[in-house]
């Protein structure tokens, strides 16, 4: 399905999920990324190990997103568990944050070799 949003709407979405991650990204994020599909936004989340209390901020987060727009929006939250090697997403998804990791943190990640 083919991405309906205009570039003015991508903009204030990542301002948004910007605004809406202060003070609440903890060392365990590893990538946080927005995309669409159709006229639903994807609100990505990939931590290295799993935490409640992340997921209590992933979830503050969104809450936040959502209010930080004047109409109703829609949108879904994908959250995934991952230690090994990250890929960067394919277009036209939007990385809002990414951690620095060395490969001595992930000996096996090509992102840094």
């Amino acid at each position: 399905m083919k991405n309906q949003f205009p570039l003015d709407a991508w903009n204030h979405c990542v301002l948004a999920l910007v605004q809406a991650m202060l003070g609440a990204v903890s060392p365990n994020f590893r990538l946080i990324a927005l995309s669409a599909s159709g006229d639903v936004w994807r609100l990505q989340f990939v931590l290295e190990h799993e935490s409640e209390s992340d997921r209590e901020e992933i979830q503050d987060i969104a809450t936040e997103f959502e209010a930080l727009h004047e109409s109703p929006i829609s949108y879904v939250i994908e959250t995934s568990v991952n230690s090994g090697d990250l890929k960067w997403p394919a277009a036209p998804t939007r990385v809002v944050f990414r951690r620095k990791e060395s490969a001595l943190n992930n000996p096996e990640s090509s992102t840094y070799s």
